[in-house]
């Protein structure tokens, strides 16, 4: 199972977008890939306008336009997204306007490996769990639209990640994916989502789960702790970046990161997973193997 994964994208090819889409065609046909993962942040700076928002096209359609990427886009919503019409991008509308495009706010993707081995893929909503896009005071504005008030959603935030973690406890895949948007652990300018950490990173861990993909943070980075089963990808470079990246070495976690624009390929076998992170000009930066 061959995929990219691409995040903090969306803006008209500016901020070496272009550069990154075109690297990623090369990329998608060199391992003939199944689909492309985006984890959020897919229109900026302040998601679409709605189902007829010309960014949709301008930002995307006319951005993807390798024939490799011509495959079903995974998508879920980052914060830039809520501070549009959040519902716009989970309208089927945008799958007639561009027939490429699943988004939703949580969602399963199972595909078998061999007869003997497979890998889910377990995608979250995570913006709603942070808590300060739900201050008072917050500069933003956030369309919570079938979320809100801030009781309401959580309750419905941990059902809706109760089916979902139902499924990840139930699973029996070879390889356990969760894909969110907001970082759990990052060197990036945005760090650790502390709600993140508190709330999600204990299931995952009760449930084995390989590896944890993000974006949020508009770099790239591999992160993985001596005393935990999960490896953590940061891959949200997809256009606007060079935002910094704290000191760290692999005694913090950090075996990797990149302050630039890039994006990460991912092929899934029987007993390996293999991860690549390249930059805007199709170099490969660095290459880790998970092994079963």
């Amino acid at each position: 199972l061959n995929f990219l994964v691409i995040g903090d994208w969306g803006r008209n090819g500016f901020y070496n977008q272009s550069l990154v889409a075109s690297q990623m065609g090369r990329v998608g046909e060199l391992l003939d890939i199944d689909f492309v993962i985006s984890v959020g942040d897919n229109f900026y700076n302040t998601g679409l306008t709605g189902v007829k928002d010309p960014k949709f096209t301008t930002s995307f359609s006319r951005i993807y336009t390798a024939p490799s990427l011509q495959k079903p886009w995974y998508t879920i919503l980052g914060n830039h997204d809520y501070m549009g019409d959040a519902l716009a991008q989970l309208d089927p509308a945008m799958t007639q306007r561009d027939s490429r495009w699943y988004c939703r706010r949580e969602f399963e993707l199972r595909r078998s490996l061999s007869c003997e081995s497979s890998v889910d893929l377990f995608f979250i909503d995570t913006t709603p769990f942070i808590d300060e896009y739900w201050m008072p005071n917050a500069t933003q504005t956030f369309d919570w639209r079938g979320l809100a008030p801030r009781q309401e959603q959580l309750r419905s935030q941990v059902e809706a990640s109760d089916a979902a973690f139902t499924l990840l406890a139930s699973s029996r895949a070879t390889w356990k994916i969760v894909v969110g948007h907001h970082t759990m652990h990052s060197f990036g300018r945005h760090g650790d989502s502390v709600e993140l950490l508190d709330q999600i990173l204990p299931v995952l861990e009760a449930h084995d789960v390989d590896a944890y993909i993000n974006g949020h943070d508009h770099c790239l980075e591999h992160i993985k702790h001596s005393d935990s089963k999960i490896t953590f990808i940061t891959s949200g470079a997809g256009s606007k970046s060079w935002q910094g990246i704290r000191p760290a070495t692999v005694a913090n976690g950090l075996h990797f990161a990149y302050d630039g624009q890039g994006f990460v390929s991912a092929s899934v076998g029987r007993s390996s997973f293999l991860l690549e992170f390249y930059d805007a000009f199709g170099n490969v930066l660095h290459t880790t193997h998970l092994r079963k």
